[in-house]
């Protein structure tokens, strides 16, 4: 089995997965190993070189390939190649995170179909990797959603393969007994957050705000963040008046342990997920989550009030009030209580997720895809998901510019925001400039598209919406436009009135 990994080679949990499949694969006398990507020294994280079968040295931003896989194709098929060649059989393959990855895949599927075979997992709930699964259908052999609602979704997305999804749920390193702690009617609670420092899905602005609100309350408490990601400089600023919160850093896996037996508690504040690896090792450990309502993942495993505490929130509730509930949960643990909670999550991921439960569902799957027939990717579809300048990538529909131009034409005299600078924006950036309409800005929730601009059109912060003069905002986005359109309320309560391309369900981007 090879596992890609179009970058992310700090630690992650798709990184730690990777890495605990692999060797648990070996172990067992399955031959596998990772392909990555590394810039142009070739130099691969110490933690992760031991499982490595094939390097993209030099590698591009998968961002900016444009439909060009002419980098990725050659290292992909030397390493299947050479592990086909080992016992003749077709190489399992899971590409992962980036719809280009699994196109250099299809471009292999479409000259050596005879070669591998693919898993297509689903790691998070969002509309991305859903819609990534349904272009690539053709060549998929199996999808492997991480948690049991992922698999409804896939479910409902591609319904004609229901028999090829197989929820394989995540697997941890699980000790045979709960860890002891000490009491904690003695001492401040010791919470935790491992993962990503990043805004957009982790929702990291609410660990400042929930220590704030604990001290308010007069709760003695000492919050660790360890981790690293692109949102770690805005989280060092916004808790340098926290004196309650440790910001510890990116540490090795092996020191992650360390952390999570000090802790009570580990907290995460997401957006969405598909089934978090960091809580399933937090709550190995007895460390209790403290995690916010999602669609997928968390609910697997966090049974509120008895392996765990999920607290109320939607994709847009305010940091502000996601802190304070977690505040009101943590302010509510008794000892007691928080020796119940602990056992409680230790025996849940001790019955369903340890490690061998996880390894036992690969070596299934390795064995049932490699007995299905080849399937050869059409020459008549473009292998790669992003597209060349002029094209429409795999996430943005057939019939996206006239729809856009239809919109735009019927706000004539109007002044218009675009709603995301997403890939849907940039396929139809032609469409938007010739349209003839007033567009005064373009509005995006990612920190680092601040003040850019994209098709010579400002990027903005929802915040500023107010001091824009918009009457008019248009969704650009068909993957993401369901969420969008759920939150229009906080568009429509200053005056815009909200546009969305689709009202029809979305067949055009799947097949």
């Amino acid at each position: 089995m090879l596992i890609i990994l179009p970058g992310h080679l700090a630690v992650s949990g798709v990184t730690t997965w990777a890495m605990r499949a692999i060797a648990g694969l070996r172990v067992r006398g399955i031959d596998a190993g990772l392909i990555v990507h590394s810039d142009q020294t070739g130099h691969v994280p110490s933690f992760l070189s031991p499982y490595v079968a094939g390097i993209v040295l030099n590698a591009p931003d998968m961002d900016e390939l444009h439909g060009n896989l002419d980098q990725l194709v050659p290292t992909y098929l030397s390493a299947i190649k050479r592990m086909h060649a080992k016992n003749g059989k077709p190489v399992v393959v899971s590409p992962n995170l980036h719809g280009d990855c699994f196109g250099a895949i299809a471009s292999i599927a479409r000259d050596h179909p005879e070669l591998i075979r693919i898993a297509g997992w689903i790691h998070a709930d969002n509309d991305y990797d859903i819609s990534v699964c349904k272009y690539f259908n053709p060549m998929i052999h199996a999808f492997v959603p991480v948690s049991a609602e992922l698999g409804k979704l896939v479910a409902q997305s591609i319904p004609h393969r229901i028999d090829d999804i197989v929820h394989i749920p995540h697997g941890v390193d699980v000790p045979d007994h709960c860890p002891n702690r000490e009491p904690i009617s003695n001492r401040p609670i010791q919470l935790l957050y491992t993962g990503r420092i990043e805004e957009y899905q982790k929702r990291v602005s609410v660990l400042p705000l929930l220590s704030r609100y604990l001290d308010d309350r007069q709760i003695p408490h000492t919050l660790r963040v360890v981790g690293d990601g692109p949102a770690m400089d805005t989280l060092r600023s916004d808790a340098q008046s926290q004196p309650n919160i440790q910001i510890i850093g990116a540490i090795p896996p092996q020191h992650i342990n360390t952390h999570l037996q000090w802790a009570d508690g580990w907290v995460l504040p997401s957006r969405f997920e598909g089934q978090s690896v960091a809580m399933l090792e937090a709550m190995a450990h007895g460390c209790v989550p403290i995690v916010t309502q999602v669609r997928s993942g968390a609910s697997d495993a966090v049974i509120h009030d008895q392996s765990g505490l999920s607290i109320e929130s939607k994709w847009d509730t305010p940091s502000e009030q996601i802190a304070q509930n977690m505040g009101d949960s943590i302010a509510s643990i008794t000892q007691e209580r928080l020796s119940r909670l602990s056992h409680g999550a230790h025996q849940l991921v001790h019955d369903r997720h340890r490690t061998e439960l996880h390894i036992d569902a690969l070596e299934s799957l390795i064995t049932r895809v490699q007995a299905m027939p080849a399937r050869k990717w059409p020459h008549d579809k473009r292998s790669s998901y992003t597209a060349a300048p002029g094209e429409l990538s795999g996430s943005t529909p057939p019939d996206a510019p006239d729809r856009m131009r239809r919109c735009l034409a019927s706000l004539q005299g109007k002044s218009v925001l675009i709603f995301g600078s997403g890939q849907h924006t940039k396929d139809l950036g032609r469409v938007i400039t010739k349209s003839g309409s007033n567009i005064v800005g373009i509005i995006d929730d990612d920190p680092k598209k601040i003040g850019t601009k994209m098709h010579g059109i400002e990027i903005y912060a929802s915040i500023s919406i107010a001091q824009l003069g918009a009457t008019d905002l248009v969704i650009s986005s068909a993957i993401h436009q369901d969420s969008i359109w759920k939150k229009r309320a906080q568009f429509e309560s200053q005056g815009l009135v909200v546009h969305r391309l689709y009202h029809d369900e979305l067949t055009t981007i799947a097949d």
